[in-house]
């Protein structure tokens, strides 16, 4: 089985990134009183390495001289660079730049004429190459935008380089994992890696979908926080319960490592989608809101150098409640949190 069929075979649980609307109570929470307003700006690279492939990117940059950290977000199936706004435009107005990419072949483009219970018609929409594509998306935007922060680019001065961090949501998720090492079927080890990302975080990851996870992740590296919920979960999911989501979090061993679980959190929360459609849940203000504020602390944490920020995250499994469960394998925390395996994939 070629790489790119099998990583689509596996997109069975990889659910739709829809674009959303930032929310300003969650924003607020995240940025403080002294934050500014960031702005805003649209662009698309095109690849001539790559057939001419076009990269569409949503850019949001803090208000200042700079130079900020950077963070790069990939969206879910489905998605766009509108995804996950709130979070994204909370990222900006704390000071870190963000460019949320958009993956031509697994975007919002696969959605027309779907009808909810299709779930296989959506996958048989997908080109056999839009995994391999989108892992590729994310060296190629490193290096454009590392020619658009040289002198006399449009971003000179504008990046720090030297922090980059990644996020993702789901199949977002899987190519935060893949850019980090995560080992796919049939591609050699590394062939996706990315060294200049220097921390991570996932929301809703899924564990691999052949071999082994421990196989799977043995050469990942980096700092990652991940993000699941007790519901979350999609029609399309091949996870048996939703707590297989924690499956990355539990077999990565290279580096530290933090887990929060929302009570009730769902697949969609992360994408904001609900607020989009006017039909947002009981919950998911204040989830948001432990989205953003957590997200920010951990970027602070491996990002800014906050050492206040990193002993916020060793702290997690005592403050998080009553808003879910954290979990903690950092080596400056002391002993890892104790957490009911999951069932090895």
């Amino acid at each position: 089985m070629t790489l790119g069929r099998s990583v689509l075979t596996a997109m069975a649980a990889l659910a739709l990134g829809m674009a959303a609307p930032s929310l300003s109570a969650a924003r607020d929470v995240a940025s403080g009183a002294a934050s500014a307003k960031a702005g805003i700006s649209y662009g698309e690279w095109t690849d001539p390495a790559r057939g001419g492939r076009v990269v569409p990117y949503k850019l949001y940059m803090p208000a200042g001289p700079g130079p900020f950290p950077l963070i790069v977000h990939s969206h879910g199936l489905g998605g766009s660079r509108e995804g996950s706004s709130y979070i994204l435009q909370a990222m900006a107005e704390a000071g870190f730049a963000v460019v949320a990419l958009q993956h031509a072949g697994s975007d919002t483009a696969i959605l027309a004429g779907f009808r909810p219970g299709d779930e296989a018609g959506l996958l048989g929409k997908l080109p056999p190459d839009a995994a391999v594509n989108r892992f590729g998306d994310v060296p190629f935007a490193l290096d454009q935008l590392t020619r658009m922060t040289a002198p006399g680019g449009d971003l000179a001065g504008k990046l720090d380089l030297s922090r980059i961090g990644m996020s993702g949501h789901s199949f977002g998720a899987l190519s935060t994992l893949v850019a980090l090492g995560q080992v796919l079927p049939g591609a050699p080890d590394g062939a996706f890696r990315e060294p200049r990302i220097k921390a991570a975080i996932v929301y809703s990851p899924n564990k691999p979908r052949q071999g082994g996870a421990y196989a799977a992740f043995a050469q990942i590296r980096t700092p990652i926080l991940h993000f699941t919920g007790t519901l979350d979960r999609t029609a399309l999911d091949l996870e048996k319960t939703p707590w297989e989501r924690t499956i990355p979090f539990q077999e990565i061993a290279g580096a530290d490592q933090y887990l929060i679980v929302l009570r009730d959190g769902d697949h969609g929360v992360y994408t904001g989608r609900r607020q989009s459609m006017g039909a947002p849940k009981p919950s998911d203000a204040s989830q948001m809101r432990v989205i953003v504020e957590e997200t920010l602390t951990f970027w602070r944490a491996y990002l800014g150098g906050d050492k206040s920020a990193a002993q916020s995250l060793c702290d997690l499994p005592k403050t998080l409640a009553p808003m879910g469960e954290a979990y903690v394998k950092a080596k400056a925390c002391g002993a890892p949190t104790p957490i009911r395996p999951a069932e090895s994939p």
